[in-house]
Parts: structure tokens; sequence; C-alpha cells
């Protein structure tokens, strides 16, 4: 024990001893070097540009554990150690356990040589942290189904194929029957192409022949042992068609690629220099994944293949994804991660403020989904990942460095800055982009999750496995004629990618009934169905192809109707699990039902940046529909600019259907008088069924014109909701003409 209180430890440097420092404790009280040496097990490696005390603060979850400096002359071996670790921005490394305690050389006030101030981290973590800092790189985790590829093998597309014809065969709304049939060919043509590559390693493609290519993989880390696979590419269509189990050809995939993948690779790997460490965490299984990664990577330049098995992890069935467990190996601390994926709930809770929420790709259910906005959703993911670098290291080069460097051995550890976060500057772009219904897809239309791997990696034994999923059906990811569940989804609950697709049989007994799918956990799937014990309340939603239908417990303006059914369509998307991701901001509320509209009519809603002419309002957009101009709006950011440009388009439409209303309304109203008694409540059409509304709308002549679009699609499938909201009124006026008929 020094004379002071503090403790003395020897300090060696290998075997050799260098001197005697005091150990001055700080917040942690409690830590001190095992029998009071301290060991140097080695220098670290020279940092190029980065003190390192910024990167251990970036990287430690405790700051500075002890101080060492000396109350007496010291030898000068100590002095050398001291300035060679200052000059060359490097540490001396002292292992305790599985930790490494970092000696950092301090300047000091009152010129006390040598001083260190003693930070630990993990083993081998300053290391890796120390290259990717100095080289400005962050480290990105990508999810694999509906993120960046949708596989299918021939069981699955039969299995899709068979729950859409039963659903068509049993749907009367024909809006709902062109949208399956439209989703039904998708999946005819690509289980098509399929077939032909997995019966002649071949594919013909608008008349021309494209032959498999034998593309050499290896099957373990040491890449001794290596398998031959056929591959056939379609980069114009973004299909590629591979076989995991080159032997077995009921392993054979189709896989589609997401479009402006290449742009976010290119990203990534622009000129030589690695922006971004790449990792992928998934739920499928390892061949599986490992293939699907080999495709989207086919030059290794993401991640290099003596990488792979460290870097492609792999869930198990049930648990969260962590980024703990993707760096396992200790190559990169969380605070200098993102993550891409389209699912939150899927991850640690501590780990979600990092997730990138993207739409989940649906290339069978919503292909417009992914052409629908200016710019691709792999294209804002890229831009949100530039923005993430860029202010990341905009705030640990401009700030974090020069205020570690103004500290001196004397000053107090608390006051040390805090450390620059991934989770700070991960925010989505601009509200422009808004979803096209793609998070609404009816079934999972990929094969994915733990059950990859017994349905690839066996014979063929199909017979059996259609007899095993008919005896335990699994439900949709979300409702086809309910509302979809408000709780969020565990990780075992994801739609599998081989996975058994519920029997048209079933949705059959539930379409008769209307009954919203069940959403129960894995266990309540083998149950069956229960149907609500209730009856639907007036404030329920119905999701559907583009539909909704929802009754009003008062009547209201047409315009009024609109706002508030999307309101609740757009609220129900992802339901209150996923919306609290910070990160993914929600569109406006005049944005979405907009955009509603359009993707009910089939037509596409633009917004078009103009020159502004007004100095305040630095942003100016104007709203295509089809082409036409219908709003225009400014603002001092581009989301108002659009809200406010969304507005004006709906006040427009809006004009239009209530002019279109009125004049149906005297129509109505003067029926209503002549009227016998053949419904207690004097609406003649009361009986009719929602075919004929729509077979009347439909039969209307039409324009090219906006207004007369909306009017033919939208006004037709709301028509009879605005009649029924009059019902009170007519109600008493037929009455009184029954009476005045008796008298």
């Amino acid at each position: 024990m020094s004379r002071l209180g503090f403790s003395k430890s020897t300090v060696y440097h290998g075997d050799v001893c260098l001197g005697e420092l005091d150990v001055i404790p700080t917040a942690d009280k409690t830590f001190q070097f095992p029998n009071n040496e301290i060991r140097v097990h080695h220098i670290s490696h020279l940092s190029e540009r980065c003190p390192p005390l910024s990167v251990l603060l970036t990287i430690s979850s405790l700051p500075v554990r002890c101080k060492l400096e000396s109350f007496s002359p010291v030898k000068q071996p100590l002095l050398d150690l001291h300035a060679a670790c200052f000059y060359e921005l490097k540490t001396a490394v002292v292992l305790i356990g599985d930790e490494e305690v970092h000696l950092v050389a301090m300047p000091s006030k009152l010129k006390r040589f040598p001083c260190f101030w003693c930070c630990s981290v993990p083993a081998q973590l300053y290391t890796s942290c120390l290259g990717m800092l100095n080289m400005r790189c962050l480290s990105i985790v990508f999810d694999l189904d509906e993120t960046l590829i949708v596989a299918n093998t021939m069981k699955s597309f039969e299995d899709r194929i068979e729950v859409l014809t039963g659903w068509i065969g049993h749907e009367s709304d024909p809006v709902r029957v062109s949208g399956m049939t439209s989703e039904l060919k998708r999946y005819m043509e690509d289980r098509a192409l399929l077939k032909q590559y997995a019966e002649n390693d071949a594919v013909t493609d608008n008349g021309q022949t494209y032959n498999a290519k034998m593309e050499e993989v290896p099957v373990n880390a040491a890449g001794n042992e290596r398998v031959q696979r056929p591959v056939i590419r379609l980069p114009e269509k973004n299909v590629v068609l591979t076989r995991i189990n080159p032997e077995i050809r009921d392993t054979s995939v189709l896989v589609r690629l997401r479009p402006a993948w290449e742009d976010l690779r290119s990203y990534l790997i622009a000129k030589g220099r690695k922006r971004f460490e790449v990792f992928v965490c998934t739920m499928a299984e390892r061949d599986y994944a490992l293939e699907m990664w080999r495709l989207l990577d086919p030059g290794s330049h993401l991640i290099a293949p003596k990488q792979l098995l460290t870097r492609v992890v792999c869930v198990k069935s049930g648990a969260r994804k962590s980024l703990l467990n993707v760096f396992q190996d200790r190559n990169c601390h969380s605070r200098m991660a993102m993550v891409i994926d389209d699912r939150l709930k899927v991850w640690e809770d501590k780990d979600q403020p990092r997730v990138h929420v993207v739409p989940a790709f649906t290339p069978y259910y919503a292909p417009q989904a992914e052409t629908a906005n200016a710019v691709p959703v792999l294209c804002v993911a890229r831009n949100v990942a530039c923005n993430v670098r860029g202010g990341f290291f905009k705030e640990f080069d401009e700030n974090h460095i020069r205020r570690v460097s103004e500290f001196f051995h004397e000053d107090e550890v608390l006051n040390l800055p805090s450390a620059p976060d991934v989770c700070n500057y991960l925010m989505s772009e601009d509200a422009s982009f808004v979803p096209n219904g793609n998070s609404n897809a009816p079934m999972a239309e990929g094969i994915n999750g733990p059950e990859v791997a017994p349905r690839l990696n066996q014979q063929d034994t199909r017979n059996a496995d259609q007899k095993s999923e008919r005896s335990q059906p699994l439900l949709p990811a979300t409702g086809i004629y309910g509302p979809p569940s408000f709780r969020s989804m565990t990780p075992s609950e994801k739609p599998s990618l081989l996975g058994p697709i519920q029997g048209p049989e079933i949705l059959n007994k539930q379409r008769a009934g209307y009954y919203p799918l069940s959403h129960g956990t894995a266990s309540s799937f083998s149950a069956g169905f229960q149907p609500p014990v209730s009856e639907p309340k007036n404030d329920e939603v119905f999701h559907g192809y583009g539909l909704q239908k929802k009754t009003l417990q008062q009547a209201g303006q047409p315009s009024d109707i609109g706002v508030s059914h999307s309101q609740s369509f757009l609220n129900n998307k992802r339901g209150p699990a996923d919306s609290g991701n910070s990160n993914l901001s929600q569109p406006s509320l005049s944005i979405g039902v907009l955009q509603e509209i359009g993707q009910r009519c089939g037509s596409k809603v633009e917004y078009r940046s103009i020159l502004s002419s007004n100095r305040d309002w630095q942003f100016s957009y104007e709203v295509l529909f089809t082409g036409e101009k219908i709003g225009f709006g400014m603002g001092k950011t581009r989301k108002d600019a659009q809200q406010q440009a969304a507005e004006n388009a709906l006040r427009s439409l809006a004009d239009k259907y209530v002019a279109s209303i009125v004049s149906r309304s005297q129509t109505i109203n003067e029926n209503l008088d002549s009227q016998t008694s053949e419904t207690e409540n004097g609406f003649l059409w009361e009986s009719d069924s929602d075919e004929e509304v729509v077979k009347d709308a439909e039969s209307r002549p039409t324009s090219g014109s906006t207004g007369q679009l909306v009017q033919n699609r939208v006004d037709s499938l709301r028509f009879q909701e605005s009649v029924e909201n009059s019902s009170n009124s007519s109600s008493a006026r037929q009455q009184s003409t029954k009476r005045n008929r008796v008298m």
C-alpha cells in the first residue's frame, strides 16, 4: 500500500519487470489487478488516425476502470513504455480472463509521468473495431427471406396455387377475383420455369433457351470439399434457379432477387473500398442460407469465402435475433452496426433501435410495390445506410475525437463525452415512400424459416408431406377476410419458406361465415378455426385484395368516409407491435388515403418535385394521378409539401365525388317515393347483392378523365354504404308514405 492509500502494482512486460505504479480507483471501486501484478501481454496495433481512448470509449460499456501513476521516482522502462504508447497511438494490453485491459498513455498537466488510464473490453474487440474506425467502416446485417429474396420450390408453388384457386372459386367480388387471378398467373409462370429447370436443367423464356451452368461451391470452411450446382441466371427478370442438393432434383429452387439489390451491393463496396462489413442473420437452414447469399454475392466481394461460416448466422426457431450472436466472434460492437430487415420484433429489444425496417418483398402479391415509388425500397435502404455512416463519422471525427483529445490524466472520467451510436442516426427517408399494400399480403410468398432443412435435404416425400400438411394447416400471416392480428408475431410464427399453406376447404368454410383468420400461437394452428364469439362491431374493418368493408355508425360527408376508412386501414397495416419502430416513419394520413385510392383504382400516384417560386417555402410538389395533375403543395420540408399536395388532391377528388353522388342521390330519392313495402326499411336494393351494385357501376360509360375513373371504381364500392347511412331519415319518409296509402 502506498503512502496515499492507493495500492501499488508491479508492471511486467512478459517476464521483464518495468517498475511499480499506484492504482487509483475511479467509478469502479472494486477493480484490481490479479495479485497486484500488471502483466502486459502485448502492445496493440498502430492506430492510423484514431486516438486509442476514442476507440475504447466507443466500444466499452465501462469508460475507465482505474488510473495508473507513480508518486515516487520510476524506472526508465516505464517512461519508455508510456512514450511509445503516447506518440505511436498504441496501448499496452493486459489479459484478465476473457477481457483485455488497455493501458492508455495520457498527457499530464503536472508532468507526472508515466500515467495511464485503464479501459477494459472483450478480447479481440479492440483490434477489430480499430481497423473499422480507421477505415471509416461500419457493419450492416441483412435478413434474407422477404427482405432480399423470395424463393420457392415446386411444392411451395403447388401449395400456393392450390390455395389461390380455392379462394378464386368462392369469391364473388370481381375486383378481388382480378387481383387473385393476377397473383395466380405469376405463381404459375414461375412454377413452369422451375419445372423446366428441375426436369431438363434448362428453361425457355420468351423464345430463348437458357442452359444451366455448373458452379463450384465449397461445402466446408477449409474449402477442400466442393460440389457442382447447376445454376441458371435470368438477370432481366431478377430470377435465379439453383439446386440446394445437386443430386436431388426436388431441391430445385426458383429465387427472385429484390430489385435494386445491385445498387445497394455496389454502394457497399464502391471503388474497392468497403463502407460496411456485411453480415447475414436469418432463421433459415444453413445450407439454404449459404446458397441464397452466394446468389446475392456471387463474387464474394461482400463476405470473403473464409468468413462465410462466421458471418452467415442462422437463428434457431423460436429464438430472437441478437447482434450479440451475430458478433459472437467479437468482430464488431453493436454501437457500430445497423440492420436491414422486414420485421422488427424478431430482434432483441435492445437491438431494435438499430433496425431499418423495409416493406416485405412480395413479388407475387404486389409486384407494383417495388416500382410504385420513384426510389426503390433497397435504394431507400442504401440512402439510409449512407446517412447513418455519414452522421456517425461526422460526429466521431469532428466532436468525439476532438473532445477526447482535450482530456488530461488529472481530469474527472465522469466528464468524458458519450460515444456516437448508430441508432442516433438511423432515420428513415422522407414520407414520400408509402407501402403500396405489400405489407398486407395474405400469405408468405416463399420458403423460409426452420422448415427449410427437412424440406430441402430429404428424398422425395411429397405424398407424405401433403398428407401431413392437410392434417395440420398453417394459417396465412395476415388476414384475408379479417383484420390483421394486433399481436406481434413471435419468430417461430413467421410463415415458413416451405411451410404448409392452409387448405382451400378450411378457408371456404371460413369464407361462408366471413370469419377473420385466427392468429394464435403455433399450438393454436393445430386446433383449427375458432369462430368469433360475438358479431363484428360497427368499427370493424375487413381487409382483402385492395378492398375493405366498414360499417359506419352515422352518416358523413363522402370525404369523411374516405379519411376515417383509410386511417383505420393504415393504422392496421403492421399493427401496434411494429408501429413503435422509431426509425420507420408513418406516412401522413392524406398521403395514405390518396395512395389507397390509387391502389383500389389500379392507378399510380406520383409526387413530382417542381421548382418553387417562394423563398419561404423551399419545396414544391405536384400530385399526378394516372398522369393527370390533381394537386399541388408547398412547404418548408419535402414531407410538408407532399402532405399539402395530397390534401389538395383529395379535395379535388372529393369535389368530383360529391358532384356525382348528388346527381345519383336525386334519382334515389325519387325512387323511394314510388317503392312498395318489399323491405322493412324502405330500400328496394337491400335485397340486391354486392355484385349487382358493382355490375351497375361498371355498366356506366367511362372516360379517360381522373374524376370519372374514381367515380366508376371507388364510388361504386362505397355507394351502398352511403345509401345505408341515410337510412334513418329515409325510413321515416317511407313510413309516412305507407300511412298515406292506408288512409
